[in-house]
């Protein structure tokens, strides 16, 4: 299993920058967008839905992307299938899982859990958590079970009883018979049904500057896999690859019954959502930008509005984001950004079909953060993104607006962003 690379089973969809993992759609995001989306669905649904839905959209993903690696790998047996899933979420970056148990269930044990990790690592000190942090991980290990012993999907569930959010030593997770059964499998997405739902490829302003990063950063993530704790610590951050479907299930499901059950509120899940794209970009661009990596890679950032924005979009392609590309800028005035694919609008697509509005929610925020980080942040200074930094930044509001104006989940060829600048 130690011959496993992320690099062998890693592919990107040719011109659109979408990123595979044995065919899954998987992307790279950091601990402060993880967890600021996990919380938006626990403020939602609350604590105990919210854990019920990760867990079982981590299940479903988990599920689908360990029958291919166990494939690939050519393992059949369960001690083998086993080993591979822990090796594989390890190499990810979320974390050790140590498996004790069979076909019937049994416990998990983890150790340095990405979500509780690092929600420890960022929260610890100023507030106290109330309820167990990795509803990712317990559906990861319920999947690793079902397709050890060749079970049903769906067939077991993941609980979570101790936790180091809450000041355990380490995180347990209980894994029995689900007793809730789940709805339909919805449609698979892999690599063929995203190839029908992107748009044709453009480009766009400095791609002289864009591109040859974008290889420079896929190359230097192909190396890049959890230490010997099953972190990886990189750019100022934790950073994951993670399962396009969960952050898009856990986030659409949501939406889908708040809608119901709430429909006043949608909004405020909306901007929530818009919110988790914006504190990725600012946190995870911002770090990578203010990175030794980024320096040995492209060189010391400058306060040039043109450099800041055409490097957005380079870190946006490598991570797996999509074709990020710039329509249009007029610093101090206007950011358009345009993309002819992304997880979301490729998730949405296959699942839902076409939407009556435009839900590409990261995207959204992502465009928004990009204009702060352009025209806000003083990089000659070399600030430290902290939470206090960002609060203290925000805190008279957001001197500019985002407007989605085309997308593919509505049925455009294209999904575009427009950012302008507004009083406060």
């Amino acid at each position: 299993m130690e011959s496993l690379k992320i690099n062998a089973l890693r592919r990107y969809l040719l011109e659109q920058d979408l990123m595979f993992l044995a065919g899954q759609p998987v992307v790279y995001h950091c601990h402060h967008f993880n967890l600021f989306l996990d919380q938006t669905i626990d403020d939602a649904l609350g604590t105990e839905a919210s854990f019920r839905l990760r867990m079982s959209a981590a299940r479903e993903f988990s599920g689908h992307l360990l029958s291919a690696v166990c494939e690939h790998a050519g393992v059949s047996t369960p001690p083998e299938r086993l080993t591979l899933a822990a090796h594989l979420f390890k190499l990810m970056g979320h974390g050790s899982l140590d498996f004790d148990a069979d076909f019937t269930g049994g416990t998990a044990h983890g150790s340095h859990l990405h979500y509780g990790f690092s929600w420890l690592e960022k929260y610890g000190k100023q507030v106290r958590r109330r309820h167990p942090a990795d509803g990712f991980a317990a559906g990861f290990a319920a999947a690793a079970l079902e397709i050890a012993y060749d079970l049903g999907p769906g067939s077991l569930c993941g609980v979570e009883h101790e936790c180091v959010a809450l000041r355990s030593p380490q995180c347990r997770i209980e894994i029995a018979p689900d007793a809730i059964p789940e709805t339909a499998a919805g449609a698979v997405i892999g690599e063929r049904e995203s190839e029908g739902v992107v748009g044709a490829p453009e480009d766009g302003l400095f791609e002289d500057l864009i591109h040859p990063i974008v290889l420079g950063l896929k190359e230097f993530t192909a190396g890049v896999q959890g230490d010997e704790r099953g972190l990886v610590q990189a750019f100022g951050v934790f950073v994951t690859m993670h399962l396009c479907g969960y952050y898009n299930r856990i986030s659409y499901d949501a939406v889908d019954y708040i809608e119901k059950s709430a429909p006043q509120s949608v909004g405020v899940l909306e901007e929530l959502l818009r919110e988790s794209g914006h504190v990725c970009v600012f946190n995870t661009f911002g770090g990578i930008l203010l990175s030794p990596e980024w320096e040995g890679l492209v060189g010391t950032p400058t306060n040039d509005p043109a450099k800041i924005v055409a490097w957005c979009m380079a870190i946006g392609r490598a991570l797996g984001m999509g074709h990020w590309t710039v329509a249009e800028f007029e610093p101090e005035r206007r950011l358009v950004l345009r993309t002819s694919s992304s997880y979301e609008s490729v998730y949405y697509r296959a699942r839902e079909g076409l939407a009556p509005r435009a839900v590409e929610y990261l995207f959204q925020g992502a465009a928004l953060a990009t204009a702060q980080l352009v025209h806000r942040v003083d990089w000659e200074a070399k600030p430290q993104l902290t939470q206090e930094y960002y609060k203290r930044l925000f805190k008279g509001g957001v001197p500019w607006r985002a407007e989605q104006t085309q997308s593919i989940v509505r049925g455009d060829p294209v999904s575009e962003v427009v950012v302008t600048k507004v009083a406060v």
